[in-house]
C-alpha cells in the first residue's frame, strides 16, 4: 500500500514535512554557522569528519554537498571524459582567442566531467564512496551538478546543460537520460541512512534568446524537452530536490528565483513530463558575494514560492571555459 501512496504524495509535494532550511559552509566556517538557524550542510571540499561530529554533539541536522560535474582534478586526469562545446559555435563569442579544433580534435567544456558517461559515472561514484568513507552518516546528501557542462548545445547560455555532446565526436560511452536518476541510487546505497538531495539546474527562458543565447532558439528546441526527460526519472527516484538558485553567479536577478522554481511547474507537463510542486523543492541562494538585503530578498523569493532554501556561504563554482583536446 506504501508503495502505491508514495507517488501520489510526492506530487502533492510532500506536505506531510517541513520545508528544509539551512545554510551551506565549508567545515572551516562551523562556527559561525552554529549560531546560524536551520540545518547545516557541509561542504566535503576538505576533512569534514570533526565538524560533522559536532553538528550531531549540538543536536543540529546535518547534510552533506558534494560536487559532482565541475571537477577540475578529474578533468585533468580524464580530459576525454569531459562535456564537449560542439554544434552551435555562438559560445565563441565569449571566448574569442579559442582555438579551432584540427582534424583530430574537439573543443572540451573545461572542467566539466558529467555522469552521463560511463566512465565518469564509475569515476564519480568510486569518489563519493571514498568521501563517505569516514564521515557519520548525515540526515541528507546534496549531490550538485548531476546535468551536463554550461553551454550544451554551444549557444553561450551557462543554463544550457541538456547534454554532453551536440555533435558527432564522441570520446567517452553515453549513458541514457536517466544517468543522473541512476548515480542518485547507488549513492543512496553507499549510504542508506541518508536522503539524497540531487541539485538541477533550470534552463534557459524565452527571454534568454537574443542575449543569453545568441540568436539560437534553444527554449523552443530540445533543450527544455531533453531537460525534462532527464528530469522525470530523477524525480521518480529523489524525494525532495535542490534547484540551483545562485542568481548573482548565474548573471541573474533575484527575481528570477521565482521564475527558476516555477519552471518545475510549468515546464515538464508542456514537454510530455509531470509538474513538480514547489514543496518538493530546495532553493539554494547566492550567500557569498551579496549584501544581506539582497541574500534576504532571495530567501523571500523561496519561502514565497512555497520551496525550502539553502543559503550558500561558500562559492559554488559555476565557471566553463573551452580546452582542445585530441580524439583518441
Amino acid at each position: 500500500m506504501a508503495s502505491k501512496l508514495l507517488p501520489l504524495l510526492l506530487a502533492a509535494g510532500a506536505l506531510w514535512a517541513e520545508p528544509l532550511r539551512g545554510v551551506l559552509v565549508s567545515p572551516s566556517q562551523l562556527d559561525g554557522a552554529l549560531r546560524e538557524p536551520g540545518a547545516i550542510v557541509l561542504a566535503l571540499s576538505e576533512p569534514a569528519a570533526g565538524s560533522a561530529r559536532r553538528v550531531r554533539a549540538a543536536g543540529r541536522a546535518l547534510y552533506y554537498w558534494i560536487e559532482i560535474a565541475r571537477n577540475p582534478r578529474m578533468a585533468d586526469a580524464h580530459p576525454e571524459w569531459m562535456a564537449s562545446l560542439q554544434g552551435h559555435p555562438e559560445w565563441r563569442r565569449l571566448f574569442p582567442r579559442a582555438s579551432k579544433p584540427a582534424d583530430g580534435e574537439v573543443v572540451k567544456n573545461y572542467p566539466w566531467v558529467p555522469v552521463s558517461y560511463r566512465e565518469a559515472f564509475e569515476a564519480h561514484l568510486a569518489r563519493v564512496a571514498e568521501l563517505l568513507r569516514e564521515l557519520p552518516p548525515a540526515d541528507g546528501i546534496f549531490l550538485n551538478d548531476l546535468q551536463a557542462g554550461p553551454s550544451a548545445c554551444g549557444c553561450g547560455n551557462s543554463l544550457c546543460r541538456w547534454t554532453a555532446d551536440y555533435g558527432p565526436i564522441r570520446t567517452a560511452t553515453p549513458l541514457p537520460a536517466d544517468a543522473a536518476a541512476r548515480f542518485a541510487a547507488e549513492v543512496g546505497k553507499l549510504a542508506p541512512r541518508s536522503k539524497i538531495i540531487p541539485v538541477w539546474t533550470t534552463e534557459c527562458e524565452e527571454r534568454d534568446k537574443e542575449k543569453r543565447c545568441a540568436g539560437v532558439g534553444c527554449f523552443a528546441g530540445a533543450c527544455w524537452r531533453e531537460w525534462t526527460a532527464q528530469l522525470t526519472p530523477l524525480a521518480g527516484q529523489a524525494e525532495t530536490l535542490g534547484v540551483l538558485a545562485t542568481a548573482r553567479a548565474l548573471d541573474r536577478d533575484s527575481a528570477w528565483i521565482a521564475r527558476a522554481l516555477a519552471s518545475f511547474a510549468e515546464m515538464p507537463p508542456i514537454r510530455g513530463g509531470k509538474a513538480l510542486a514547489a514543496g518538493r523543492l530546495v532553493a539554494v541562494l547566492q550567500g557569498w558575494d551579496a549584501p544581506p538585503d539582497e541574500v534576504r530578498a532571495q530567501i523571500r523569493s523561496a519561502v514565497a514560492a512555497g520551496a525550502g532554501y539553502l543559503v550558500a556561504r561558500i562559492p559554488i563554482e559555476q565557471g566553463w571555459e573551452p580546452r582542445v583536446v585530441p580524439v583518441r
